[in-house]
């Protein structure tokens, strides 16, 4: 699918289920998330829509350790050498270091049926690679005015949100929650007694739009239905 336009300066890729987002900061392009194995060509080939090069992308940063969202970075880093940012648990198991968790489907049928459809058939595991700045709770990184992280454990146990710190703020909530079908849990979580405290202290984020690791983003009244259904 085409890149997408979502807030000024970031664009978000939709590749299958799975949204990879980029953010223009100057001549630089920091890319979230990256989509299945094998994803690394249309990421680079929607860099180059921007009228960016492969080098241009200086910074990877992960949400979490899942294949759909870690499954590309070892190949794209390869490709542009950017720098790569995750949460340390995490980071161990992209490093090839730490075996991943088989989350556990969240309460529900369709999240039943989803898991044994989606989740079950993928194996656990996603090419290692490596893995540049451990990031905690809190740290600012130095990418697009500020970008700051907020962990988020649940969906897996080093899942991280990051706060883009400008225009009024953009909140990407990874797979702590989706939006695909209306505000929802992610299929599956490690913990969900976490994934809840995660989404209660996302709830009280200010932010002007939020977007997903799966479905739309949201702004305006949005953000605050997504605070009232999360809040604790």
């Amino acid at each position: 699918m085409p890149l997408k336009p979502i807030f000024p300066h970031v664009h978000v890729l939709p590749l299958g289920a799975v949204n990879v987002f980029l953010i223009e900061d100057g001549d630089q392009i920091t890319v979230i998330d990256t989509g299945y194995k094998d994803s690394e060509k249309p990421i680079l080939t929607a860099v180059q829509s921007l009228g960016k090069q492969p080098t241009d992308i200086t910074n990877i940063v992960l949400t979490h350790c899942h294949p759909d969202h870690a499954g590309s970075v070892a190949a794209l880093k390869d490709a542009t050498n950017a720098r790569t940012w995750m949460h340390r648990i995490d980071a161990e198991v992209v490093r090839g270091n730490t075996p991943m968790v088989r989350s556990q489907p969240a309460p529900g049928l369709l999240n039943q049926i989803l898991y044994r459809l989606v989740i079950k058939p993928v194996g656990p595991y996603v090419p290692a690679a490596v893995i540049d700045c451990e990031v905690n709770d809190g740290d600012v990184l130095p990418i697009a005015g500020g970008l700051k992280a907020i962990y988020t454990p649940g969906h897996s146990m080093g899942h991280l949100a990051f706060l883009l710190q400008r225009d009024g703020g953009l909140l990407f909530v990874g797979d702590a929650c989706s939006n695909m079908l209306g505000l929802a849990y992610s299929i599956v979580y490690d913990d969900l007694a976490e994934g809840r405290r995660s989404l209660a202290k996302l709830a009280q984020v200010e932010t002007s739009a939020i977007c997903f690791g799966h479905g739309k983003a949201l702004s305006g009244a949005g953000v605050g239905r997504f605070r009232q259904k999360w809040q604790a």
